[in-house]
C-alpha cells in the first residue's frame, strides 16, 4: 500500500473518532469507565479511571480474535500501544520466543502474573544482537492458551515494591476463565499473500460444575504453522573456480524467517468453596512445542562444508523440542477479620536444542547431519502468604492494609548433549583452493554448549511486603507500598517503595501520579549461561561468518576480560497523568512517564583480537571466537507518554466502539562504565556504537493505533490502522547506518453470526501488503532484503477464515 492511500485511511479513522460525539443517539452499555480491575491494588477492586496508575484491560474476546493467527505477545502488540514485540530474522531462540517489552523496556522488565500469581520464566534466552532483552529469559506468554483467558490487565507503571523483581516497566496479569458454562471454541486457517506461512489452529474451552458449588474450566489450544521466508540471491562464487555447476547454482539458499512450529497448550482452572467459609483453588498449564528455524546457506566450496555429504552446499536448521508446565494451588480464608491467601506455585520450562540438515565439518565425511546440541531447564517454586483487611480510621476514612511473605526458589541448568556437535575431528582439506586448511569445528546453524560451559545455578529469595490504600476523602486516594527482598547470591538485599495518588477533581476529570524505586535481580541465565555458535553477523557493515562465544561472568575467560559479578538493576520511576470521562461512553487517559535504570545488564559488544585469542587459548578454547559477556555497565533514561481513548455509542446505523492508542517513547544512555583496564590495554571497549544503538535507536519512538468496531444485527466489521514510527540500525561508523521509515499497517475483519451460537469471520492482517524499507548494506548471504529488526512482521499480508462457536 502506498503512503498516500494508507494515510488517507488513517485520517478517515481519526476524523471519525474525533467527530463521533455529534453522531451519538444512544449510549452503549459497555464502558471502560466502569470496568473493575484487580491488578495494582490488593484487596479493594477499582475501575480503570479510578486507579492511581494506568491500566489497560484487554477482553478475552479481543484476544481470541487475534490468538488463532498470531502468538499472544503479537496480539498484545496489536492491542496495547506501549507493548511492542519485535520481528527478527533468522536467530534461533528469538525466532521462536521473540523479544517483547513495555514502555521501551525489555521483556524481563515486565512481571507476568496468572490470576495474580507469578508466572515462571522460560529457559530460552533472547540473544539476538538487536533486541533489548540482552540475554535474559523472560516469561514466554505464548505457552498460555488464549482460549483460557477471561481478560488481561496491563499495569503500565513500576510495581517492584508491590510484586517484586522484574516489574520495572509494569505488570501483565492474565485472568483465567473460572465459571464459563458449556463448550466454546474456534477453528482458524490462514496463509500469507505469497502462499507461505500457512497457519492452522483449534481452540476450545469447557466450563463445568463441581460438587458443593465448585466450578472448573478446561481449555486447550493446538497450532501448526509453516515457515515463511523472504530471501535474495547469494553473491559471489558458489563453487570452486571452473566448476560447471556455477552457471546453474541455486542462490536462494537462505531459509531464515518465520519458523515452522507445532504446539499444544492446555489449562485447567478449578475453584471450590468451603462449607466453613473460604475457598480452595488450583490451576495448571501444560504445553509442548516443536520448532525449526532456517539459517543462512553454506556454500559448497567452503570450510563449513564437506562435499562428500553436501555436494551443492546446504542450509542448516536450528531445532527446538520443548515442554512447559506450571501448577498453582491455594486456600483463601478469614482469620481474625483478615482475608488471607496462602498459595504455592511451581513451574518448569525444559528445552532440547539441536540442528538438522547440518554437519560438523571437522569430522569430515563421517559427520552426522542431525544433532542434539544442548538442553536447558528453568524451575521456579514460589510460595506466598497474604493478608488483607479494611479499617475505618480518622473518623470513618477507609484504610486498606495488605501485607505478605514470599519465598521463591529458582534454578537454571544447561547440559551439553551430542559430543559430535562440538568435537574437533581434526579434518583438513586436501584439494583445491582449500588444500591444507582446517574445517570449521562444530555443528553448523546450531547453538552449542560445551561441557566446560554447562550452567548449574540456583538461589533462594525471601521477601516481606506491605501495601496501604487510604481514601483521604471520597475524591482523594493515596497508596503506598514497601518491599524488602533478600537473595542468597550476588544480588544481595534490595529495598523498594512506591507512592501513588489519585484525585477526582469532578465527575469527569481525575488526576493521578506515582513515584517509585524498583529493581531487577540478574536472571540466573545471565549469571550462568555460556554458548558457542557459528553464525553470520554484521561486522564492519559486512555479513561475515564468525565463531561467537558468550562466556559466563564468573568464568576464567570473562574475569580475564574484566567481568565482575552481576548485581541488581535499580530503577526510579515517575508518572503523571489524568483520566477524562466527559460524557457517558467516552474515556481518555493520558500518562507521562520517566524510567531511570542504573547498572542495566547488557551483553557487551563482540570482542576479538590477539589479546582475546591468547586468553581463550590459555583456557582451552580454539581462540577463533568473538567473545561477549554480561555486565552491569549501562545507565539508561526512558521518557514517554501513553494516550488511550475509547468511545462507545449507538446510532440507527448500528453500535460503534472506537479506540485510539498512542505511545511516544525515547531511551538514552546516560552513563557507560569505564572500560576495564585489561580491555583498554587490548584496544577494546565494552560497548561499541552499534551495541549502544540497539538500546537507543532500534525501536520506533512512536506507535499509533486507531480502531473502529461496528456491529449491526448479526454483522460485525473491525477495522484497525497501526502506524509504526521510524527507526535506525546504527553501525560502528555513521556511514554504514541503516534508517527505516514510518509505516502504516491496516487490519480488517468481517464477521457474521448465524444459527444463534456460531460466528464466521474472514479477515486480513496487513491488508495492503506493507513491508519495512529495504536494507542498504550489501546482502552477501542472500538474507531478507527487508529490515531484520522490525516492529511488524516483514512477510507481507496474511488472510484467514475463522469459525467460532459458544453456548
Amino acid at each position: 500500500m502506498n503512503v498516500r492511500t494508507s494515510s488517507l485511511i488513517a485520517t478517515a479513522l481519526a476524523s471519525g473518532l474525533i467527530g463521533l460525539p455529534a453522531l451519538a443517539q444512544e449510549t452503549a452499555a459497555e464502558s471502560s469507565v466502569t470496568e473493575v480491575i484487580v491488578t495494582g491494588s490488593r484487596g479493594k477492586p477499582r475501575t480503570i479511571t479510578s486507579s492511581p496508575t494506568p491500566i489497560d484491560v484487554i477482553s478475552g474476546d479481543q484476544i481470541a480474535k487475534l490468538g488463532g493467527s498470531m502468538p499472544l505477545r503479537d496480539a498484545l502488540t496489536q492491542l496495547v500501544p506501549s507493548f511492542q514485540a519485535m520481528s527478527v530474522g533468522s536467530s534461533s531462540f528469538d525466532s521462536v520466543a521473540r523479544p517483547a517489552g513495555l514502555r521501551g523496556m525489555s521483556g524481563v522488565h515486565v512481571l507476568v502474573l496468572v490470576n495474580g500469581k507469578r508466572r515462571h520464566n522460560s529457559s530460552l534466552l533472547n540473544l539476538n544482537s538487536g533486541n533489548v532483552s540482552a540475554g535474559a529469559n523472560p516469561v514466554d506468554l505464548d505457552l498460555i492458551p488464549v482460549s483460557a483467558i477471561e481478560r488481561i490487565e496491563v499495569l503500565r507503571d513500576g510495581a517492584a515494591a508491590q510484586y517484586g523483581s522484574d516489574a520495572i516497566a509494569g505488570v501483565i496479569n492474565i485472568i483465567l476463565k473460572s465459571s464459563v458454562p458449556g463448550f466454546a471454541g474456534s477453528l482458524e486457517a490462514g496463509v500469507r499473500y505469497e502462499g507461505d506461512g500457512e497457519n492452522f489452529s483449534a481452540q476450545a474451552s469447557n466450563g463445568f460444575a463441581l460438587p458443593g458449588g465448585g466450578s472448573g474450566v478446561f481449555a486447550f489450544e493446538a497450532k501448526t504453522a509453516a515457515k515463511a521466508v523472504r530471501n535474495s540471491d547469494v553473491t559471489g562464487a558458489m563453487y570452486a573456480s571452473g566448476d560447471p555447476r556455477e552457471a546453474g547454482a541455486n542462490r536462494r539458499t537462505y531459509q531464515g524467517g518465520l519458523p515452522e512450529t507445532q504446539s499444544l497448550n492446555m489449562l485447567l482452572n478449578l475453584s471450590q468453596p468451603l462449607a466453613s467459609g473460604g475457598e480452595l483453588y488450583a490451576n495448571g498449564t501444560l504445553g509442548f512445542r516443536k520448532a525449526k528455524v532456517g539459517q543462512a546457506g553454506r556454500k559448497p566450496w567452503s570450510t563449513s562444508n564437506i562435499q562428500a555429504i553436501y555436494p551443492n552446499g546446504f542450509t542448516p536448521y536450528y531445532t527446538l523440542d520443548e515442554y512447559d508446565f506450571q501448577v498453582a494451588g491455594g486456600w483463601k480464608s478469614q482469620l481474625g477479620g483478615w482475608n488471607t491467601d496462602l498459595s504455592t506455585t511451581f513451574g518448569r520450562n525444559h528445552t532440547e536444542n539441536g540442528a538438522e540438515s547440518s554437519l560438523n565439518a571437522s569430522l569430515g565425511a563421517t559427520s552426522p547431519t542431525q544433532f542434539k546440541t544442548f538442553s536447558s531447564q528453568f524451575d521456579q517454586w514460589t510460595t506466598n502468604y497474604e493478608l488483607t483487611r479494611q479499617f475505618d480510621v480518622l473518623g470513618g476514612k477507609s484504610l486498606q492494609v495488605s501485607s505478605g511473605l514470599e519465598w521463591r526458589h529458582e534454578s537454571y541448568k544447561t547440559r551439553a548433549l551430542d559430543e559430535a556437535a562440538y568435537k574437533n575431528g581434526g579434518y583438513y582439506y586436501t584439494t583445491g583452493s582449500l588444500n591444507g586448511q582446517p574445517a570449521l569445528i562444530g555443528a553448523q546453524g546450531a547453538i552449542i554448549v560445551l561441557p566446560q560451559d554447562e550452567a548449574d545455578v540456583e538461589r533462594n529469595v525471601g521477601a516481606v511486603y506491605a501495601d496501604f490504600a487510604l481514601d483521604v476523602t471520597p475524591a482523594w486516594l493515596v497508596t503506598a507500598a514497601a518491599r524488602y527482598e533478600n537473595y542468597d547470591d550476588s544480588a544481595g538485599d534490595v529495598w523498594s517503595g512506591k507512592l501513588s495518588t489519585r484525585y477526582k477533581v469532578n465527575n469527569w476529570l481525575t488526576l493521578r501520579g506515582a513515584a517509585s524505586n524498583g529493581f531487577r535481580a540478574p536472571s540466573l541465565a545471565q549469571i550462568g549461561y555460556a554458548q558457542t555458535a557459528s553464525q553470520f553477523n554484521l561486522v564492519s557493515g559486512v555479513y561475515q561468518t564468525i565463531q561467537s562465544k558468550i562466556v559466563s561472568v564468573d568464568s576464567p575467560v570473562a574475569r580475564a576480560l574484566g567481568a565482575q559479578p552481576l548485581t541488581p538493576e535499580k530503577s526510579v520511576n515517575y508518572s503523571l497523568g489524568f483520566a477524562l470521562t466527559p460524557i457517558s461512553g467516552l474515556s481518555v487517559t493520558v500518562d507521562a512517564y520517566q524510567i531511570k535504570v542504573d547498572d542495566r545488564i547488557y551483553l557487551t559488544g563482540l570482542m576479538s583480537g590477539t589479546g582475546v585469542r591468547n586468553i581463550l587459548v590459555a583456557n582451552g578454547y580454539s581462540g577463533d571466537q568473538y567473545v561477549r559477556y554480561f555486565s552491569n555497565a549501562i545507565d539508561t533514561e526512558t521518557k514517554g507518554v501513553d494516550v488511550v481513548a475509547a468511545y462507545n455509542f449507538t446510532t440507527d446505523f448500528g453500535r460503534f466502539r472506537t479506540t485510539l492508542g498512542y505511545n511516544h517513547n525515547e531511551t538514552e544512555i546516560t552513563r557507560v562504565a569505564a572500560t576495564p583496564t585489561v580491555l583498554s590495554g587490548l584496544g577494546l571497549t565494552l560497548y561499541d556504537r552499534q551495541t549502544r544503538g540497539y538500546i537507543t535507536d532500534l525501536q520506533p519512538k512512536d506507535k499509533l493505533v486507531l480502531g473502529v468496531d461496528w456491529t449491526k444485527g448479526d454483522w460485525n466489521v473491525n477495522l484497525k490502522q497501526t502506524q509504526y514510527g521510524a527507526f535506525t540500525l546504527l553501525a560502528n561508523t555513521a556511514a554504514q547506518d541503516q534508517s527505516y521509515g514510518r509505516k502504516w499497517v491496516t487490519d480488517l475483519e468481517i464477521s457474521r453470526n448465524f444459527a444463534d451460537s456460531y460466528r464466521l469471520s474472514v479477515g486480513a492482517y496487513n491488508l495492503f501488503d506493507e513491508y519495512p524499507d529495504l536494507n542498504t548494506v550489501a546482502n552477501t548471504i542472500g538474507s531478507s532484503p527487508y529490515a531484520a529488526y522490525s516492529p511488524f512482521p516483514a512477510y507481507g499480508g496474511y488472510y484467514y477464515i475463522r469459525l467460532a462457536w459458544r453456548p
